[in-house]
């Protein structure tokens, strides 16, 4: 009994102090992420190189696979992910080889359009036909003939990313971008409209001249939809081009042979999926693609190894949501699954997450596109050579296009963490595209590979450049503003660490009442 009475005595004593050693326990989770336990840009330049090592990597070849096998190792080696693969069937295209002659003078080629139709080996030969920029593609002026066309630049104005266009908030403490100037790029994707005319119009073949040069278009890949085109096409450098429009300028025909010996192989391509699991199931996934001609244009999975090691090194107490990351195949090969849907790996992904969203499954989605890429300005090429050639700027990189979904706090948070990290020359954005009050979401366009997720009605932040180097394997990591990737890089970790405690209205904004309205029959995106 006096054993007891003691007890009795004690136990008010001990529960407190069980109490303090649980509270001195407890996690202190970071408030952001402590720069000294992320990755150096050092180590982001050695990932860099190593990813440039694989060359290009169309969707399903050698290179890519070995790519994708590559990120699920760096990934394997970061503890308690869980990986799975969703895989695809398509029929790779092969170039085997390409060749141009004018006049019996043979031409230098850049690279054959992606998906032409094959020559074989014997080519075909044709007369040349020039059709200069509005003029169509008709029967009349092309059928049996090789067009030869110029890529245009598409051009947009600077205000259309400012508040009252489609901006939401512009960062640049250096006020670096002239709010009366425009970006602009060259357009290869232009060629799917004119090979697709070509042959409407019976002609044999179509040749794509550039305003560069032959040495920063080598290997130039677009468009990639992942059908078959009905006629051969090439692209030319500036210098070729004038080869070719001056045999043109005699006034006589002139006849060419081309060559695009190409082969479809079947084969197999998958989107790799590796899931951090944190306190609850519901999911932010963190995404970018793993097929593109350099560094630059899919350096994201390379953020994300750094993004899973710092987040897996935090307790599970700080991590509230699990995090999921998708190394998405297909964007090089858009009609992944038929020609009935252009969605590529990205639209197949949505598609799934779609379906869980209502269900608490996700939460939101951050899509990782061309982080640091460095401005390249289209110059006049020296000694009057034809044509334009890239120069880096020795201090600006592209404006980060940053487009969230319809919620407030989830653009204020982008907002906070891209000032803070310093991610100069930064716009937030509404949208890619104009408003159609009509239709949910009101912006259909989100300029990558965030547009399907936006499109699926699902909470997603998704910042992308615009580089010029975009479809050219001859800019290699040189391209990427590494101190810049590094600052966006901790600005996006430490986004998808605040969605982890983050209250799901805030998160959805207007998305919630955008899927009740799709529900009760308001149309999507076209």
């Amino acid at each position: 009994m006096r054993r007891l009475a003691l007890l009795a005595l004690l136990l008010p004593l001990v529960a407190p102090a069980q109490s303090a050693f649980a509270q001195a326990a407890a996690p202190v989770c970071p408030v952001r992420v402590d720069p000294a336990a992320f990755a150096s840009e050092a180590r982001l330049s050695t990932l860099a190189e190593r990813q440039e090592a694989f060359g290009p990597r169309p969707t399903g070849s050698t290179a890519h696979a070995d790519y994708v096998d590559w990120l699920e190792d760096e990934m394997a080696a970061i503890p308690g992910l869980q990986f799975s693969s969703l895989p695809y069937a398509i029929d790779r295209w092969d170039s085997l080889g390409t060749g141009l002659t004018v006049g019996g003078t043979a031409v230098q080629v850049a690279a054959p359009v992606p998906f032409s139709s094959s020559t074989g080996a014997g080519g075909v030969s044709a007369p040349l036909v020039h059709l200069a920029a509005g003029t169509n593609i008709t029967a009349a002026n092309a059928a049996g003939k090789i067009v030869v066309r110029d890529l245009p630049w598409t051009s947009v104005p600077n205000l259309l990313f400012y508040p009252l266009g489609l901006g939401y908030s512009m960062y640049d403490p250096a006020h670096t971008i002239n709010l009366l100037g425009s970006e602009s790029m060259e357009a290869p994707a232009a060629a799917d409209a004119d090979l697709k005319a070509a042959a409407a119009a019976g002609a044999v073949g179509v040749i794509e001249i550039s305003q560069l040069p032959h040495a920063q278009i080598q290997g130039l890949y677009a468009p990639y939809e992942g059908l078959p085109y009905g006629v051969p096409g090439a692209y030319v450098g500036a210098d070729q081009g004038k080869q070719i429009k001056d045999a043109l300028a005699a006034g006589q025909p002139v006849q060419a042979a081309l060559t695009v010996n190409a082969a479809w192989t079947p084969t197999t391509t998958r989107t790799l999926l590796a899931t951090l699991p944190g306190g609850s199931a519901q999911k932010i996934v963190v995404e970018s693609h793993t097929d593109g001609m350099n560094p630059v244009w899919d350096n994201g999975p390379l953020t994300m190894i750094e993004m899973a090691r710092y987040l897996s090194s935090l307790p599970v107490e700080c991590r509230p949501r699990t995090v999921q990351f998708a190394f998405v195949t297909g964007h090089l090969y858009q009609h992944l699954t038929g020609p009935a849907v252009r969605e590529g790996g990205a639209g197949q992904l949505a598609a799934q997450l779609d379906a869980e969203y209502d269900q608490g499954g996700v939460s939101s989605v951050v899509v990782l596109e061309h982080l640091g890429a460095k401005r390249y300005d289209a110059v006049a090429r020296p000694n009057g050579l034809p044509g334009k050639q890239l120069v880096a700027s020795p201090t600006l990189t592209e404006l980060l296009m940053v487009p969230v979904s319809e919620s407030t706090p989830l653009r204020e948070l982008v907002k906070g963490h891209i000032q803070y990290w310093d991610v100069k020359r930064t716009a937030i954005l509404k949208g890619l595209s104009a408003a159609d009050p009509a239709t949910v979401p009101h912006h259909c366009g989100f300029g990558g590979e965030g547009t399907p997720y936006n499109q699926h009605l699902l909470p997603v932040i998704s910042p992308i450049a615009a580089p010029k180097t975009l479809f050219s394997p001859q800019f290699g990591a040189e391209a990427i503003d590494l101190p810049a990737m590094r600052k966006a890089s901790l600005a996006f970790t430490d986004v998808v660490l605040d969605l982890g405690p983050m209250a799901q209205s805030a998160v959805a904004g207007d998305v919630t009442a955008m899927r009740q309205q799709r529900a009760s029959g308001t149309p999507g995106c076209a």
